[in-house]
Order: C-alpha cells, then sequence, then structure tokens
C-alpha cells in the first residue's frame, strides 16, 4: 500500500507537543523526525496520537534497532500531554538535567523559583534556606525591605521518584 504524507497541521501539533525537540526526556536533541508509535505498515494510522517527535538516532533505536520498546513509546508520549499542561520548559531541563547526573539539589539565579513554581507547588522540589543571605533595598523616600537570597533546592523524595519515572518512559500521574 502507497503510504501517504503526513498531513502537515498533524506534523506540525507533534513537534509542537515536544518543543521542536526529541521526545525522550534524556535527550531532547533540536534535530527531529516523526515517527510512528504503531508502525505504519500495522495501522496505516497518521493521527496525532499514533505519532511522536524523535531524533534520528532515538527514531533508529526504536524502529530498527529495537532498543526502546513500544510501551515505553507509548508513555512518553503519554507523559508529554501531562508535562506540556503542567510544566514550563526550564522545569523540564531541570528534570532532564537530574535524571542524568542523579544530583538532589540545585541552584537557580534569583527569579528561579517563578521558572519552577510549579514543581514546588506539586512537592517534588523544596527551597533550602541559607542563613543570613539578604539582598536589602532602600529607596530615597526611606523605604526599605529585605529579600532572602536563597537559591538552592532540594529534590524531594517524590521528586526523585517523578523524575526517575519520567525519564524512563514510565507514568508519571
Amino acid at each position: 500500500m502507497d503510504r501517504n504524507a503526513i498531513p502537515a497541521n498533524v506534523k506540525r501539533a507533534v513537534l509542537v507537543e515536544a518543543g521542536h525537540r526529541c521526545a525522550i526526556p534524556t535527550c531532547r536533541a533540536t534535530t527531529t523526525e516523526i515517527a510512528h508509535i504503531v508502525p505504519w505498515a500495522e495501522t496505516q494510522d497518521h493521527s496525532f496520537e499514533n505519532l511522536i517527535a524523535l531524533c534520528p538516532n532515538c527514531h533508529t533505536r526504536y524502529d530498527q534497532k529495537k532498543e526502546i520498546d513500544r510501551l515505553s513509546m507509548k508513555m512518553y508520549k503519554h507523559n508529554l500531554g501531562i508535562i506540556n499542561n503542567r510544566y514550563g520548559e526550564f522545569e523540564r531541563r531541570i528534570f532532564a538535567e537530574l535524571a542524568k547526573t542523579g544530583e538532589r539539589g540545585f541552584v537557580v539565579g534569583p527569579g528561579g523559583d517563578l521558572l519552577i513554581a510549579n514543581a514546588i507547588k506539586d512537592g517534588l522540589f523544596e527551597e533550602k534556606l541559607a542563613s543570613d543571605h539578604h539582598w536589602n533595598i532602600t529607596g530615597n523616600d526611606g523605604y526599605k525591605k529585605s529579600f532572602p537570597m536563597s537559591f538552592f533546592y532540594w529534590v524531594t523524595d517524590s521528586g526523585l521518584e517523578f523524575i526517575k519515572r519520567y525519564s524512563r518512559g514510565q507514568n508519571i500521574e
């Protein structure tokens, strides 16, 4: 059977879903291809639900070398929907880096708390306060304000488990 082209709007949606990066969290390469989760030969299905963005290397590892199984690929797709609706790109990059390094602590710069706010709210990270580190502001009008300068965060036990499941292609719900 002749294979028709993947419709442009579906291809675009799949790429946007993955941020124009490989959907495998520990890869995230920027050169991507559209892969069928269940092969075209079995389904003739170009639906959004059956397509995922992969880099050429991961695509080969999945389709030809069979190093990545179908259940994992389905879970990567499933998890993309959850991750995209809940966490920002900065949080996703932290998840990927922590999955690679296994580290439990990390530092973000000023304002970083806003970039990881959902992960903090979900109990994945917690702030570790540094004593005696404050930024003091004094205005010309006598206004004074002191801001704590704590930028160190710890991955909680539930955060560690979440990152492990996410990076392994297991259900993160």
